[in-house]
């Protein structure tokens, strides 16, 4: 009966809700960098692969030129929104109350009290998203596989996916409607809302990155 006890006790800590908000936020960064890396690893073997084959030096202009696929200007302009909503409903998540991060909205009286606070936190946040967007896509031509906004050229993407992609939209829509509850309730908390804002935040991540995954497995092949 002791060993049972502490069995359940032990898992009760292992599966606490601050111990599932840590793993999933150590899996959320863990798929992003992940994904940049392989993202960048895929580029450099097309081109090794090339230059392999055509037994001289390929420009990078030929490379992408080969590689890149139009998208389609409503996709891109809808994956563009899905990247800055998940930069916003991180933030969302991670500066409106106290978590890991040494600040947070709370912390700043007048903000926290205006009634548009909220408005400008996810303004602010995406904002920033789209500077940061828009600075990657002032990069050189030779560097276009570090554009966020032409990621998805470099993939073969299917209606399906581009569906799920837009979706995303929805997902991270709800994500930041569940961290702002938990901003509306603070110092109060609900374990339910975080981990659910949690849960869409890293489900949408997952699927924004798919088609990066997707091409790695096939060329492990």
């Amino acid at each position: 009966m002791a060993i049972g006890e502490e069995m359940v006790a032990v898992l009760d800590t292992a599966y606490s809700p601050d111990n599932l908000f840590a793993a999933g936020t150590a899996l959320l960064a863990v798929t992003l960098v992940l994904a940049a890396v392989l993202h960048i690893k895929n580029i450099y073997y097309v081109h090794r692969l090339m230059t392999l084959l055509q037994k001289k030096t390929v420009a990078r202009s030929h490379l992408y030129a080969e590689m890149t696929v139009s998208q389609g200007s409503n996709f891109t302009a809808l994956a563009f929104a899905s990247w800055i909503m998940l930069f916003v409903a991180a933030a969302y998540l991670y500066l409106l109350v106290p978590t890991y991060l040494p600040y947070s909205y709370m912390q700043i009286a007048s903000l926290a009290s205006n009634q548009m606070g909220f408005a400008i936190l996810g303004i602010a946040a995406g904002l920033l998203a789209a500077a940061i967007i828009l600075f990657l896509d002032k990069l050189p031509e030779d560097r276009r596989e570090f554009r966020l906004t032409e990621i998805y050229s470099f993939y073969a993407i299917s209606k399906s996916a581009k569906k799920l992609i837009a979706l995303t939209l929805l997902a991270l829509a709800a994500s930041i409607v569940l961290s702002a509850y938990l901003g509306t309730i603070y110092p109060a908390q609900s374990d339910t809302a975080k981990l659910g804002s949690l849960l869409l935040l890293l489900l949408s991540a997952g699927i924004l990155v798919m088609p990066i995954y997707k091409e790695t497995l096939e060329a492990m092949r």
